[in-house]
């Protein structure tokens, strides 16, 4: 009963502890098949850690309250443009113009560079910047809602304006480290955060119709007019479309993860083929491909099970954003579970085929400090929300029974 008791009144904790564990086995189950990192063997260990430290993060936040953090989220938003900034500048440099480093610990990997080397971490801010940008969208949607008694199509607007003042900046300079796998994260947080916003459809409608003729634009250039499409996408990006469309004939490129990791979960069946089974390599299993090592691994049913884990997730944090009587963090909620859902939908669906690869990892299963340490960071945010709703909840209940009394 104290068991039930606990899960009750802290869930998250222990979906995260469930998630922790599926994490750092599957991990464990990818060493033999990861060949593009010295020692992988330590990889399940350090995820371990990671989580270890993500958990100090969110604790600290919670103890610190989340006050604190939107009473300075404008500081923290320009400390990370300066860091975003830096690693733009060192990308143009070192693709560009003198092919080598200009911005001091700039780290280039698989054609981004979109890390700080520090001493055993290698830090990448766009990770972090896309909870530090819903943060700052809820609290400035909840101002702006507050202050807007009559709504109407010109103060949306400029509602819409200040949106894209702060979201395009770090967006565009994500991109220019050609980090586009966060930027569709990041761009997928804010519209989330617009839904909730309450803005009139009238915008969505428009907001769909840009984005279908973009996608329409660049199909036909890609098919009838390649040597434009080409100038807009080329490089490691217009590889990756290439392995995405034909995996079996790129696989001495970038072909090699997707196939290999499709005959190996192709052949999986209901249990799999057993703890660490080597079918085919594919180097990313620890990263991008983790959900491929799972289904593996263990079959339809632990891929079932860690859909199941995902899914408890998502729905632990909506119901608590969503009991929360305070605005801005139900605008938080809608922007963080709408990072979550983006990445979980296309990483599983560019495991399946159904979606390009875009670097996307599945949050809270994938290898990776950055990632993991960001949405910690909001996980700290969710437990202060839930410890706030909690007390609410005693001093109602209270309340009712003194008016019984």
């Amino acid at each position: 009963m104290k068991i039930l008791e606990g899960i009750k009144k802290n869930p998250l904790f222990f979906i995260l502890m469930i998630l922790c564990g599926i994490s750092c086995f599957a991990i464990y189950n990818a060493v033999p098949i990861v060949t593009n990192v010295y020692n992988p063997s330590r990889l399940p260990y350090m995820q371990l850690i990671y989580y270890m430290l993500g958990g100090i993060l969110a604790y600290m936040i919670y103890r610190v309250g989340m006050d604190t953090m939107y009473n300075n989220i404008k500081l923290i938003y320009w400390l990370f443009m300066i860091l975003l900034i830096g690693l733009a500048v060192d990308h143009f440099a070192y693709t560009r113009l003198l092919h080598h480093h200009v911005v001091p610990l700039a780290k280039f990997v698989n054609g981004a560079t979109s890390w700080y080397r520090l001493p055993g971490f290698s830090f990448q801010p766009s990770e972090f910047m896309k909870i530090i940008v819903v943060m700052y969208l809820a609290q400035m949607t909840k101002e702006f809602n507050d202050e807007q008694l009559i709504r109407t199509a010109n103060s949306e607007f400029r509602y819409i304006v200040e949106v894209c003042k702060i979201a395009l900046p770090p967006a565009i300079l994500i991109y220019l480290q050609n980090d586009s796998g966060v930027m569709l994260i990041l761009m997928a947080a804010v519209f989330f955060v617009l839904i909730s916003s309450g803005l009139r459809r009238q915008w969505f409608i428009l907001i769909f119709a840009l984005g279908f003729s973009l996608i329409a634009l660049m199909t036909y250039l890609f098919l009838y007019h390649n040597d434009i499409f080409t100038r807009f996408i080329n490089g490691h990006t217009l590889k990756r479309i290439y392995g995405w469309l034909d995996p079996e004939g790129t696989t001495a490129d970038e072909g090699l993860q997707l196939w290999y990791s499709m005959l190996s979960y192709g052949t999986a069946s209901w249990v799999g083929h057993g703890m660490r089974a080597v079918v085919k390599v594919f180097p990313e299993g620890h990263t991008d491909f983790i959900f491929a090592v799972i289904a593996t691994d263990f079959g339809f049913i632990g891929a079932f099970i860690t859909l199941a884990a995902i899914i408890t997730l998502d729905v632990v944090l909506l119901h608590i954003g969503l009991s929360s009587s305070n605005d801005r963090d139900q605008y938080f909620t809608m922007g963080v579970l709408g990072s979550l859902m983006f990445q979980q939908i296309w990483n599983i669906g560019m495991i399946l085929g159904f979606l390009p690869i875009t670097g996307i990892t599945l949050p809270l299963i994938s290898y990776g400090g950055s990632s993991l340490l960001s949405y910690m960071m909001a996980m700290g945010v969710f437990i202060d929300i839930n410890y706030n709703n909690q007390i609410l909840d005693i001093d109602s209940k209270y309340t009712l029974k003194g008016r019984k009394l």
